[in-house]
């Protein structure tokens, strides 16, 4: 064997070599896209990080969420209470415009009983009043029709 066909020999196992390494590499290229990349311990550490974070979070919505539910437990207790008190509130108007009209007849019946000829402590002791209250309604009476005269002399 001469040294030339060594030599050309030694060429085409090179480039035999070279072509099957080219091969390879390609192969293991196509292999590694194919599967999924692995986790590291780097990856894994920002995953637990990123739970963590998501488990606070969510503490923290539900713990806001139970204040809401709260808070709305509470106004609606304040509604009602509301509710109550507007209730009361009308029924006490209601008993007041009965009140005034009773204040107006009891007036008219101080006026009436006084033009009767009786005295104020009786017209106190019949209409359940004091004689303050049948004087002061005299004199309202009397400062109505213009009239200057003492309460004891209605006309």
């Amino acid at each position: 064997m001469t040294i030339e066909l060594m030599l050309g020999l030694q060429i085409l196992a090179d480039v035999a070599l070279c072509l099957i390494i080219i091969f390879l590499i390609r192969a293991v290229s196509r292999e590694m896209k194919k599967r999924p990349p692995e986790i590291g311990a780097e990856t894994f550490s920002e995953f637990s990080k990123l739970i963590e974070d998501s488990r606070r979070s969510t503490d923290h919505l539900f713990q806001a969420l139970n204040e809401i539910k709260d808070i709305a437990y509470s106004l609606d207790e304040k509604e009602k209470l509301s509710k109550t008190l507007i209730k009361k509130s009308d029924s006490s108007s209601e008993d007041r415009k009965s009140g005034d009209s009773s204040r107006g007849k009891k007036y008219e019946d101080v006026v009436k009983m006084t033009k009767q000829g009786m005295t104020e402590k009786e017209i106190a002791d019949t209409l359940n009043l004091t004689e303050g209250e049948i004087c002061l309604i005299l004199d309202l009476h009397l400062k109505k029709n213009e009239n200057s005269a003492p309460c004891n002399s209605i006309p």
